[in-house]
Order: structure tokens, then sequence, then C-alpha cells
């Protein structure tokens, strides 16, 4: 017997020092030599054993790079927290969080720097939830919470919080990223009864709050395509593309140099037989998913560039501004087609702007490098559109033919009240004319607004403060009655010159 020392903290010992020490050799305690029994070994190899599965349950139900919950297990525990909330007749929400342009992160500083960002989102995720909530990493740059006997009021306060949490930046290798995130938030019973049914409305949910340019937004039957009424509009939208339900409205855009306006963007209206005049935001995400956009955007195209030519009858030379998606982008008969349309209606190239964003030039550089090459060198001129919004590649928008930078207006709206937006729109107009492009900036809603980016030295501006968005009759009669006349923008491209007293 081994006097003056507990034998049960040399088993302790020998458990910490790992299945390899006590088999192949005497596990030493101070001056005395120690070997243990057969049955104190079985003991040693069921506690590894234990730790061993415990180990790779972890693994199992975890996300390996953020150690955060999985798929799996969040899945678990939202079936068992809606069981209990059923019995009890509490809510339990449910937040479906997706990082904004993360995929620009990964192509533009490489893999390594985007999982740094990760491991940061989910460090502060932890931070903002409480001990009875799960934050879980779904895959790629997708999140969800999952908050117990929580309402909606509740939810949504938890949704801004975690969007403050990521208002610092995220520091990587020095670069310091601005990290912006979408929340879709799905309630039960609201929303769905069970686990499937909330993961998808908030999906949903998420989207809605993507599109909109982040932020967070409840889930509304209205923005789900599968159900009745969506799913109904699909068919709706597919004949008013025939039937011409759709029209255009057109919203100046007035350049500092020349103090007139240039040109016009083209912003489609769908006049639904019953739901009355809609506008992009109701119906454009629908044609996205569901590959009604192409059909949408020709149609777009062909009915601008024949009011150009109507209004060229009338001796009024106005260019006008197109928006293309992502899908539009891709399309290599895009091209021909504009070249078609542009014969087709008798005018020079130059009476037509595409209007692309960075996510949409980014999701396939190689391909918008193609197609851009191709329009640019037709003489049709390339904005790049809600510019600031991404983590878009500088080496590639030095390589794109772009003729012009168009600030996001989420940052012209407020810069005179945040100073983080006014120093983004400030550097964007450096930047553009660091890059020999003018920079036009949207939103203006005021005059205060107006000159400041005068002064800023931007050179042009577009928005309410000129006039909202007109079918074409009504433009032109306010052409005519305003204080704006139109100019020619090629003779004051660049110009930056304070607006007149």
């Amino acid at each position: 017997m081994i006097t003056g020392h507990d034998r049960s903290e040399d088993l302790a010992a020998v458990l910490d020092a790992g299945a390899n020490d006590y088999v192949a050799k005497p596990f030493d305690v101070g001056l005395l030599e120690v070997r243990l029994t057969i049955a104190e070994r079985q003991v040693v190899e069921v506690v590894q054993r234990k730790r061993a599965e415990a180990a790779l349950e972890h693994q199992a139900l975890h996300d390996a790079l953020t150690d955060l919950p999985n798929r799996l297990l969040l899945n678990d525990r939202l079936e068992h927290a809606i069981a209990l909330a059923r019995r009890e007749q509490t809510p339990v929400a449910l937040l479906m969080l997706d990082l904004d342009r993360f995929k620009d992160v990964n192509d533009t500083f490489g893999h390594m720097v985007g999982d740094h960002l990760l491991q940061e989102v989910a460090r502060r995720m932890r931070d903002t939830l409480r001990a009875s909530d799960t934050g879980a990493r779904l895959g790629g740059d997708e999140f969800a919470v999952m908050l117990p006997n929580t309402d909606e009021g509740g939810a949504c306060e938890a949704a801004r919080k975690f969007l403050t949490a990521l208002d610092e930046a995220v520091v990587v290798d020095d670069r310091h990223l601005d990290v912006r995130a979408s929340i879709g938030i799905a309630m039960f019973p609201d929303h769905g009864d069970d686990a499937q049914s909330l993961l998808r409305q908030a999906d949903i949910a998420m989207y809605s709050a993507k599109r909109a340019g982040g932020g967070l937004s409840v889930y509304t039957s209205g923005e789900d395509i599968h159900s009745p009424s969506r799913y109904a509009l699909v068919g709706e939208l597919r004949r008013a593309i025939d039937r011409g339900e759709l029209e255009l409205h057109y919203q100046p855009k007035v350049n500092y140099g020349c103090q007139c306006i240039v040109r016009v963007e083209a912003l489609v209206r769908w006049q639904h037989p019953r739901q009355g005049l809609m506008l992009p935001d109701e119906f454009i995400p629908l044609a996205e998913r569901t590959g009604l956009i192409e059909p949408l955007s020709r149609w777009v195209l062909n009915a601008a560039l024949r009011q150009c030519h109507l209004w060229s009858q009338v001796g009024l030379a106005l260019p006008v501004a197109v928006n293309l998606s992502m899908r539009d982008l891709h399309d290599p008969s895009l091209p021909d087609h504009i070249a078609s349309l542009l014969k087709r209606w008798e005018l020079d190239s130059s009476y037509l702007v595409v209007e692309i964003t960075e996510s949409a030039i980014m999701a396939d550089p190689n391909q918008a490098l193609s197609v851009l090459g191709r329009l640019s060198s037709m003489g049709v001129k390339i904005a790049i559109d809600d510019f600031g919004m991404g983590y878009s590649s500088l080496g590639y928008l030095t390589r794109l033919p772009v003729n012009q930078i168009k600030i996001d207006k989420s940052f012209v709206t407020n810069m005179l009240q945040r100073e983080n937006d006014l120093a983004i729109v400030r550097s964007t107009i450096e930047l553009g004319h660091q890059l020999g492009l003018p920079v036009l900036a949207e939103g203006v809603e005021d005059r205060a607004t107006w000159e400041l980016l005068a002064t800023l030295g931007a050179d042009g501006a577009q928005g309410y403060f000129f006039t909202h968005p007109l079918p074409p009759t009504d433009l032109l009669r306010w052409i005519t009655t305003s204080t704006w006349t139109v100019g020619n923008e090629d003779s004051s491209m660049g110009s930056s010159s304070p607006p007149a007293a």
C-alpha cells in the first residue's frame, strides 16, 4: 500500500497524461513509481473513449471555422423550442443573417481574409446573445439565431443589436473591412409552425432585406414567390410584358459643370389592372428570381430607345440610362441586341448609358469585361451604379471601360447628419477623379446636399431636389417650365464647378 498519497490523484494524472503514457511506461509521482491496476486501466480507457466520443459529437454538430452550432444542431434546438412554445403558448423568433458582398471580400483579398472575417462576425454574434439563444453558422456567410420566448419586437431589437455590433470595421492584416449584413426574421407561430417553415420564411425575409440595401426585414407573405398570390403575380408579369401594362418614367441627371440636364434614367413601372401603379421593388426581384428579368430588360431597352427617337423627332436630344441586371451582363448576345435596337430607332450609340452594379460585375468579372468591352467599343457609355455598397476590386475597375461612377443614395441622403457617410462620399469622389472618372451622386433631396456635393467636387447629381421620376409627357412639360435646361454632357465631362447662386 502506498502511504501519504491519494491514489485517485494518480489516476486523474494518468487520465490527463493520455493513453500512450500509461500503456507504454510507468507514471512517476514524486519519488514513487505507480503502476495502474487492470481495473484502473479499464477506467482510463472508458474515460478516454467517452472524451473521444464527445469530441466527435461536438465536431459533428458544430462549424469547424467558427465553433458555432451548425445547421443540424440549430434544427434540433429549433424543433425542441417550438415543441415547448406550443405547449406553453409562447413565441419563438428565428433570424437569418447574410453578410452583404462577402464574395467580393474573398475575390479581392483571398479566402484567408474571408475566414478571419467570418470568425470575427461569429465572435460578435456570441457577445450579443443570451445564454438561452442559439447562434449558428449555416454555411458560407450565412448565419442564423434562434431566440426562444421572444416576440417580434424583441427579435427586431436583437437584430438591431447585432447590426450595431458590426458597425465597427473588422481589421484583418491591417485591412479595415466594413461589414454589413441583411437579416430576415420569422416568428412562430405567426409565420410557420415547424422548423423548416421558419427557416424558409426567415430566408425569404432576409432576401427582402438584402434587396432593400441591408438592415432587417420581417417576413410577409407578399415576399414569398411560392405563395398563391406571388405565384399568380409571376404569370401576370409575364403577360404584362406582352400586353403593354409596363411603362417607363424618367428622372433627370444634372451636371454641375454646365448647370444643365445631360440625360435621364429610365425607371420601369407596372400599371397593374387591379393593384394600380407598382414600383420596381415590388416586381423586379420577382423577375430576377423567376427568369423573367431577361425579357423585362429587353422591353425596357427597346422602350427607352424608342422614347429617345420620339424626343429627337421634336428636337430634344436627350440620352437615356438603363439599369441592367447581373443576368443581362452575363448574356453574350446583349451587345448584338443593343446594336440592333440602336439601328432600329436610328440612334447614335452615345444616346445610351448602361448602369451596372458592383455586385453584378464582381459575380463574374471576366464575363463582365467581355460584354462591357464590346458595348464600349460600340460607343455605349457605362456607369457603375450604387458604388460604395460592395468590395469591388480596383484592379478590375481600372480594366473595365467605365465612363462614370454613381455614389449610392444611402450615403448621400444622410451625409449632412452622418460623418461616416460624408467621409465615404468625399473619398469616392476623390477616388473617381484619381481614376479619371466623373462621379454622380444619387439621392439628392435638398439644396444643402446639392451645394455640399459641389464643394466636394461631384460632377453630377440626381434626386428629388430636381424632380421625381416622370412619365414622358410630364417630363417634357417639366423641362419646358423648369430653370434647368438640356445640355451636352461631353462638353463638361469631369468639370465640377459650384452651382450658380
